[in-house]
């Protein structure tokens, strides 16, 4: 039995998994996830808070623990947008390492959107594999867009430095300015990436990451986060239109009260 472990630093939330592979699946022993806000104030210093980096290192720490259980063979470890672009990420590397003995990968924004493809190709339906498509992660510092024709070919990636962090810290209740920001470095990117045999075909979008995942789980009315209902989900356009003109109405205090929406 060979058991591995993974630990997704983000700019929001950190998750841990291990999990026993075979016949190249991975079959879930732990997994965790915890809140950690590691990117809080970076829009605004562009450093990692002493704050953010303590409450890193206590859900790192613990993560440690639970790996601890574990006969775990191989461990891979990666931070994105946050520690890749904090001008005191060398710090929080070097007091990670010394506390947890944990030594973390700064991933490259398109290798995030590389390992975003693959985990997405790995949990769909194989039907679905036929069709072209689009993956749109979206995490609290980035958002990699991922567009492949087919489940052979090479895929084309673009990270853009649009989060929902960075966004609510820059814009806060300003929407029409967030949207206008979305739009200017979202809009080139998209045509970058679409072809005319794309567009006469159609494409499977498949969206992933803590925002839309977070959508999914109100749409569905759950009071906790719940991944099988969650993965796989089929959220509509006018389900979607629905939720962004409920969202966008709402006060923070509101809105953090929303089934689901505090974990």
């Amino acid at each position: 039995m060979i058991i591995a472990c993974g630990i997704d630093i983000g700019t929001n939330s950190f998750r841990l998994l291990v999990a026993e592979v075979q016949d190249g699946r991975l079959h879930p022993l732990a997994h965790e996830l915890v809140t950690v806000r590691l990117g809080e104030g970076l829009w605004h210093s562009g450093r990692l808070s002493s704050a953010a980096m303590i409450r890193a290192e206590v859900a790192l720490t613990r993560f440690a623990g639970t790996m601890a259980s574990f006969p775990v063979h191989s461990v891979r470890i990666c931070a994105t947008h946050a520690v890749r672009t904090a001008t005191n990420s060398l710090e929080f590397l070097q007091r990670i390492l010394s506390l947890t003995g944990l030594r973390v990968e700064v991933l490259s924004g398109d290798e995030e959107a590389r390992l975003a493809l693959w985990g997405a190709l790995s949990a769909l339906p194989e039907v679905q594999l036929r069709h072209p498509l689009v993956l749109v992660d979206v995490g609290g510092g980035s958002t990699e867009i991922i567009r492949q024709a087919t489940a052979l070919s090479v895929p084309q990636v673009r990270s853009l430095p649009l989060g929902a962090v960075g966004l609510t810290e820059e814009f806060a209740a300003d929407f029409q300015g967030m949207r206008t920001k979305i739009r200017a470095i979202l809009d080139p990117s998209l045509q970058s990436i679409t072809d005319e045999e794309i567009a006469k075909q159609g494409s499977l979008l498949v969206a992933s990451g803590g925002t839309v995942t977070s959508l999914a789980a109100l749409a569905l009315g759950l009071d906790h986060y719940d991944a099988q209902r969650v993965q796989n989900y089929n959220l509509s356009l006018v389900k979607l239109d629905s939720l962004v003109s409920r969202l966008t109405a709402a006060s923070p205090r509101e809105r953090n009260g929303l089934p689901g929406m505090a974990e």
